[in-house]
């Protein structure tokens, strides 16, 4: 690929080249290798999926040169359908499940259209052609396929007090009904091993009978290497658990994290928000770690406290008292150490904090020699997250050596009453043994327990930090507004709007009201504070007004589908943000279903397009790494303006879209928006008297109400007038 084309090719990834044949509607003109690739198409259509093809290439996984099963049923799941397996014949797939993607113990890929009196009616995806033939006799692997959206009734809404982690788990009960069997068949084992250690001691050694012994360790050793098989697939098991859970959670809480509003999210630092999300972590640790099988076992130690019973009699009120003990002192303590792991965590993260501000700001530091101060924040900083871990850590170890000293205390204790069993005759030697071997089975995962406890109470408060975020109200809706968003002439009117960002804070904006005609111009102007970025990202359903209505060729804004609405309008952010990828993939951002030649085109109008083609790989340069802060301002603003042409939008909202350009990137731009002029509708907020001239009118915002309000050299000179 040259530095001069952006077209497709053979080298580009199956996802990418998919994703080309859709922008460019060759729905039937692609030779995949996968043949689930070619299946998909003909399932969609089949399915009746007759949403928009933008929808499917971003579902489509990202840069990935194979399409298998399991990504083919994601990128169903993503549409709005859910599979489920059913190994069966075709013969025995009742009409209702109709269609279905089939998988033959062979590895024939079919899309299972209809029954018909002739036959099946299929898309074989190998041959890549529709066919009607007897192949009821084939066994496979049938998906099937359910519809999911809104509209159809399937989705369940949880309530207030539902949990999204408990709801999660219950896809897991079938699994987990397992680990609990697998862990029954564990601990019998274990069971009979001091059981073994009797017999020996009171048959064979008391009765002088070795004759008996190896089929006795026999025995025992069937028993060692059953266990040591049942440990390591109840290993594999929780494992398998864990690796799904974190999937699931990872995606989900980040899925919930991009739909959430961005008034939840943007007033919260980078650094608090992945702090927030790193606690999540704790959740996956308590699955991988050693926790998961501690849980599972405890509730098995009520069945060593019996055998202990049968064997002992009155010595297992032993455990048991150890087992009040433990939670006597864990009522005391546990309190006191979660203080200190909380003030710990706190320190951590301000350190953490501190770093990433270091990082982001290196220049600002150096520029202005701050270097001396704030390396003695960071080491004051340091020092109490270095006091906060060592006051945790000892108290921590203080309860270890407690719980040791127990467990030594009740061994011997164990022993002492025993030892008058034997004397008096009550219990046998070997009966002693096996007591003691049981009450430090049940002791063991009980202490383990205890001192793991900490760690448990922090996952079960972010298993609750987790159902807090999932039961946030999402931006995404589900009604199609998209056909009527296509037809935008431009014309927004605002009556009335107020807003604030919170309760406690005072309005931004208030009472603001006016209207722009289609294809017009408007400059927003005014001081720093008064309003006018918050009023570009309520215009883009960035936030919702409290009091008044925008509404958009006569709609609320509130009645669309804010997803459509801000593909609707192009919105250039103040500050410039490319993400890392290539440059076509940034510009494609705004509009999945950009082609080659639309890049160009808006390239063109940003003015950019020569600077692209000038670079080594053209469109395919790599760029939002450390990269980005070696290219022009100009050069970068000019990219955000491209990725707003490469949309479609009537509407196009530009914040201060002048700053950090040189004269000549300003010339250009302003020659730009004498072009755009009349064929968009273009509200833009700017300082530069030169920008608001160009403008059909001008709004002059004070504190958040609308000050001055009229043709453009008017409130141009007006405002000369105020600064003088």
């Amino acid at each position: 690929m040259t530095a001069t084309s952006i077209t497709a090719d053979a080298r580009l990834p199956l996802s990418e080249r998919l994703a080309e044949d859709l922008r460019h509607h060759r729905t039937d003109s692609g030779e995949y290798e996968s043949p689930f690739a070619v299946a998909l198409l003909p399932l969609l259509q089949a399915l009746g999926w007759h949403n928009y093809a933008r929808q499917l290439i971003e579902a489509l996984p990202h840069y990935t040169d194979d399409i298998d099963l399991v990504a083919l049923r994601n990128i169903l799941v993503e549409l709005g359908y859910e599979s489920s397996p059913l190994k069966t014949r075709i013969g025995c797939i009742k009409p209702e499940l109709y269609p279905c993607l089939f998988v033959s113990d062979g590895g024939a890929v079919y899309v299972l259209l209809e029954p018909t009196e002739e036959g099946i009616r299929y898309f074989d995806a190998e041959r890549r052609l529709e066919a009607v033939n007897d192949i009821r006799h084939l066994r496979g692997t049938a998906y099937v396929f359910t519809d999911i959206h809104a509209t159809h009734g399937t989705t369940v809404q949880h309530g207030a007090n539902d949990s999204w982690f408990f709801g999660l788990l219950q896809r897991f009960r079938g699994l987990i009904v397992h680990l609990l069997g697998m862990t029954f068949l564990i601990n019998l084992v274990a069971l009979l091993t001091p059981l073994f250690i009797m017999v020996v001691y009171d048959k064979v050694i008391g009765a002088k009978s070795p004759d008996t012994l190896p089929y006795l360790l026999s025995g025992i050793g069937l028993l060692m290497a059953t266990d040591l098989g049942m440990r390591y697939l109840r290993a594999k098991l929780l494992g398998s658990v864990a690796g799904r859970l974190d999937y699931l959670i990872g995606v989900e809480t980040f899925r919930q994290l991009l739909y959430l509003p961005p008034l939840f999210t943007e007033r919260s630092t980078v650094a608090a928000q992945l702090s927030r999300l790193k606690q999540f972590d704790s959740v996956r640790d308590f699955f991988t770690g050693p926790n998961a099988a501690i849980v599972l076992e405890l509730p098995f130690a009520l069945l060593f406290i019996g055998v202990i019973a049968l064997i002992a009699g009155w010595i297992a009120l032993i455990p048991l008292a150890m087992v009040l003990i433990y939670g006597v002192i864990g009522a005391i303590w546990f309190p006191h150490i979660g203080s200190l792991m909380r003030r710990s965590g706190m320190a951590r993260n301000d350190k953490q904090r501190m770093l990433m501000q270091t990082l982001q700001g290196r220049r600002e530091i150096k520029a202005i020699g701050g270097e001396s101060v704030w390396w003695e924040r960071f080491r004051e900083l340091s020092g109490e997250a270095v006091m906060a871990n060592h006051r945790s850590f000892l108290a921590n170890n203080l309860l270890h050596h407690v719980t040791q000293g127990l467990m030594t205390l009740a061994g011997v204790a164990t022993i002492a009453a025993g030892t008058l069993g034997v004397i008096e005759g009550t219990l046998s030697i070997g009966a002693l043994i096996a007591t003691m071997a049981l009450v430090w089975r049940v002791l063991s995962p009980l202490q383990s327990a205890f001192l793991a406890y900490p760690r448990m109470d922090q996952t079960f408060k972010s298993m609750k930090q987790i159902d807090q975020l999932m039961r946030l109200s999402r931006e995404r809706q589900h009604s199609h507004s998209a056909l009527i968003l296509d037809d935008l002439r431009g014309r927004i009117q605002l009556d009335r709007v107020s807003f604030r960002y919170g309760p406690d804070q005072d309005p931004v904006l208030l009472g603001v009201s006016f209207d722009v005609e289609p294809g017009e111009l408007i400059a927003i102007t005014g001081n720093t504070g008064s309003g006018k970025s918050t009023l570009l990202k309520l215009i883009a359903g960035m936030y919702y007004p409290q009091a008044g209505t925008i509404t958009i060729d006569g709609m609320d804004l509130r009645q669309l589908n804010v997803m459509d609405l801000r593909r609707a309008i192009a919105y250039v952010p103040q500050e410039t943000r490319l993400f890392h990828g290539t440059i076509a993939q940034n510009m494609r951002l705004n509009n999945s279903l950009a082609t080659d030649e639309q890049l160009r085109a808006a390239a063109e109008e940003a003015g950019v397009l020569k600077d692209i083609l000038r670079m080594p790989d053209g469109f395919d340069t790599r760029i939002g790494d450390s990269r980005v802060d070696q290219l022009p301002p100009g050069f970068l603003r000019g990219i955000a303006m491209a990725r707003a042409f490469v949309s479609p939008a009537r509407i196009l909202l530009m914040d201060e879209p002048g700053a950090s350009l040189d004269a000549a990137s300003d010339q250009r731009f302003m020659q730009q928006l004498a072009r755009l002029r009349g064929r968009h509708t273009i509200i833009m907020v700017s300082h530069r008297p030169s920008h608001i001239r160009l403008a059909d009118k001008a709004i002059f915002l004070d504190q958040g109400t609308v000050r001055l309000a009229g043709p453009a050299d008017e409130v141009a000179n007006q405002m000369l007038e105020f600064a003088r």
